[in-house]
Formats: structure tokens, sequence, C-alpha cells
């Protein structure tokens, strides 16, 4: 499991190396929440050009090299080079030791995972399933687009096919930090609910967590009751009693093992509306099926990625799988209970909810084994 955190990028320099469609989004997201973006790319896709030439983001027309990432709070590689990317990640964070680097894909080189994200200009909803199913994050991304009138990222920055201006909304960044073995602070005076809270996520994520330590060394993030700013900025800090004043916040959280769905409002205005929404989620959410179901899909996740050669094909199984309804018109697909809570269709999904994971896990091998045959 990965920690939500909302990282304030608020006048933060944040560097993305790479010019493509994935890094496009990067930039998109770190731009609503307030980040000072620069690209290094030797080539860019027209909205990062265009975004470029009217100076909401600064564009180094080149390659990466030595020194690049020096002074950025936030660094992201996106390029199709693995040297690159790797290039990126070692100076960024064993040379720098810059908190937050994410390397697109590649998770043992990201101290964050990026989430599906989706706003409506107040509310910023984003959900993760930890890495184990993409496919099943992006179908509740989508349903959060349908039924709550929100767009995603993958929508921004284009109008009737046009680059348009990325404003700043005052949102804040959604990442999933990856805390196995890290050391992570707790100051307080006493335990209370909300420190309970964040303690029982830290530990849950792999976290070693120390208490009210004298010696910050190799500490990754702090969470304290009140605010102990750290000049050197060698570790993240969430303050309780000051929630938009340092680096990042834990959000309001709906969790079913994997599947994370964390929900924030602009500034940390209209708390009504979001808390109202967390309960709706909540009951739709928890306790219904989804953290089982991505934890049978992660399960088969590697041999999915021996299977198939390519990340187009492995996401096109992946879909069908999901998909999938027996003895069913080929019209239908599987809705995952998002749009019908009472389906009682013949589907991956329902197989779970009943409890019929050899079944679940019979059709995943005897589809897998078809999909092979078709390679050959």
């Amino acid at each position: 499991m990965f920690y939500p955190a909302h990282i304030n990028l608020q006048n933060r320099k944040c560097l993305v190396v790479g010019g493509g469609t994935v890094a496009e989004r990067k930039v998109v997201a770190m731009l609503i929440s307030g980040g000072e973006v620069t690209v290094v790319s030797p080539d860019a896709t027209e909205l990062l050009v265009f975004l470029a030439d009217i100076g909401t983001i600064q564009w180094h027309k080149r390659q990466f090299k030595t020194g690049d990432t020096k002074g950025y709070f936030l660094v992201c590689a996106a390029t199709d080079f693995t040297t690159i990317n790797t290039a990126v990640y070692v100076e960024a964070h064993e040379k720098n030791k810059i908190r937050l680097v994410n390397v697109v894909d590649v998770i043992p080189q990201c101290t964050f995972a990026a989430a599906s994200v989706v706003t409506d200009g107040e509310l910023m909803i984003s959900i993760s399933t930890s890495g184990k199913s993409p496919a099943t994050s992006r179908r509740i991304r989508e349903h959060f687009e349908d039924t709550l009138k929100t767009s995603s990222l993958y929508t921004l920055g284009y109008e009737n096919g046009k680059p348009v201006p990325i404003e700043n909304q005052g949102l804040p960044y959604p990442v999933y930090l990856l805390l196995d073995n890290r050391k992570c602070v707790v100051l307080c005076e006493q335990e209370t609910s909300e420190i309970k809270r964040r303690v029982s996520l830290l530990q849950r994520c792999g976290a070693t967590v120390v208490y009210n330590p004298t010696d910050f060394e190799d500490t990754f993030l702090v969470i304290s009751d009140a605010s102990i700013r750290d000049t050197s900025d060698t570790f993240l800090q969430e303050s309780l009693d000051r929630p938009n004043s340092v680096d990042f916040f834990t959000p309001n959280l709906i969790i079913d093992d994997n599947l994370i769905i964390s929900i924030s409002s602009k500034n940390g205005a209209d708390i009504s509306k979001a808390k109202h929404l967390h309960e709706r989620l909540t009951h739709q959410f928890e306790n219904n099926g989804y953290g089982a179901f991505i934890d049978l899909l992660g399960a088969r996740r590697a041999e999915v990625l021996k299977t198939f050669p390519t990340s187009k094909m492995r996401g096109d199984f992946f879909e069908t799988l999901i998909g999938h309804v027996a003895d069913s018109p080929q019209s239908q697909t599987c809705c995952l209970s998002l749009a019908n809570p009472e389906c009682s269709a013949e589907c991956l999904f329902n197989w779970v909810r009943q409890g019929k994971i050899r079944h679940a896990n019979d059709f995943i091998s005897e589809f897998l084994s078809i999909q092979r045959a078709n390679l050959k």
C-alpha cells in the first residue's frame, strides 16, 4: 500500500524531463497545483510548446545533462529512454537528496507514484490501486467523470483540439508516497486520534515510525502537531495545526485494501461538500469487493508482464479481462457495479465479490493460455 498525500506545490520548483504525452499530463497536474515548471527535452507536444511560448513554463530544448535537477522540490522523469530516466533518479534522489522523485512506470526508482485524478475546480479526487490494477483505476476515474461532472487531467489543456492556457487552480497535487522501510518521524505531545490515524497508515505502508527523536538523519517525512519548519529541507513535513502551510497533508480517505480514494478541497474550503462526497463514496466503495478484486488482478500481474512484450498489449489484456461478462451479448461489458450496484452478471468482478476466487483464477489462467497461443 502507498501513502496518500496531497502536496503543496504553490510556487515550488518542479522539473519534468521528457516532452511527450505522459510528460504533458505531469506538467498540467503541476500547473493547476501552482507549481513553477521547467521541462527538459529536445522535443515537446503541441501543448508544451504553447505553454513555453506564453511563458507558463520554461523549456530547455535539449537532452538532460548533469546538474539539471539541482534546486528542485519535485522531479519527474518521463522519457522513452531507460538510461536517461535512471540518470535523473540517481542525480535527483541519491545525489541531491530530493524527496519527491518519480520515474514513470518504474516503481523501484520512485519515491512517489502518480494518481488518477479528477477535479471540478473545487474538489480534487484521486484514485490509486497501489500499482496493482491501473485499468481498474481508470474505470473508476471515468465513472467519476460521468457521475460527478468532473474533468480528468487527460482532458485539460485543449479546447476544440487546440492548446489553451493552464491556470493555477489552487488545488493540491495528489501523490502516493512509497514508504517501505523509510524512516518517518512523528512529533507530538500526545497521541490524538489524528496522530493515530496517520501512524496506522504509515505502518500499513511499511514505514519505520519513530516518535520524537533528537536525530533526524535519513528521515523521509515528519508529521507533527505543530509546525517545526526545517530550514535544510531534508524531509517532507505535515503540520496538523497548519495543514496548508508546509509540504503536504493527509486527505480524507476511502480505503478498501489496495484501493485508495482521496478527497480534498481547494485551499481547505468547501469542507461540507467534501464531507458529503466522502460519506457517499465510502458507502459505495468500502467493503464492496473492490479491494479483493484489485488484489486478484495484482497477484497475476507479474505473469501478465512476462507474457506480453509491450505495455499496450498488457493494457489490452486487462481491459478485455475486466470487461468480460460470461454468456452475454458481445456488446455487454462488466460495469464493476459502478453503474449498477445491484448487477448480478457472471463476470470476474462478481465472482470475486461472491468469494469464487478459485473460479476467477481458473478463468484468468484459461484466458492467458488462449492469449499465449495467439502470440505464437
